[in-house]
């Protein structure tokens, strides 16, 4: 295998390049511990995809801005499987996950419509979580299961707070 080796920025040349940007808020609200880190980008992904849709006008009847994103976009966008793709959407989705975004099935044949609901919503998060770092992060683990950090229970049920979002 081939060694890359990457220069150095100089001046202002990380100026000339387009970033996706994540809301910071994701990563340091108690309310959205629960979220991937992938998810959290999926999210980010499809803020980015918000302002191709304000250009383009894709507003439904109530003046609600809607994306059109395929699993199938997703999965290449994030170098993944198409079945990772739909886990994080069911992560962000507001029937089965944290309620970040609403899909709105169009019929058979067409893309699903995605409203990117906006991040800051005072029912999710009571104002303690909203402006509340993270705790010690020294005791998450990288797994595919999303439970991302280690539960200390001292028997083998599960949490009452992980059976809720199951």
């Amino acid at each position: 295998m081939q060694e890359i080796q990457f220069d150095y920025f100089r001046g202002m040349e990380a100026e000339q390049y387009s970033f996706y940007r994540v809301p910071k808020v994701l990563f340091t609200a108690e309310c959205f511990k629960s979220l991937s880190c992938e998810a959290k980008v999926l999210y980010g992904l499809m803020l980015d995809r918000m302002s191709l849709s304000i250009k383009n006008r894709w507003f439904d009847e109530e003046d609600r801005v809607y994306i059109i994103f395929t699993v199938e976009e997703i999965a290449e966008l994030l170098n993944c499987g198409t079945q990772k793709a739909v886990k994080l959407m069911k992560e962000l989705d507001d029937n089965q996950g944290i309620g970040l975004i609403e899909k709105k099935r169009l019929g058979l044949g067409k893309p699903n419509v995605i409203y990117v609901k906006n991040f800051i919503l005072k029912e999710k998060c009571s104002p303690e979580q909203r402006g509340k770092a993270p705790e010690n992060l020294g005791n998450t683990q990288n797994s595919e299961n999303h439970n991302s950090r280690i539960v200390k229970t001292t028997n083998q049920e599960l949490p009452e707070s992980q059976i809720k979002n199951h």
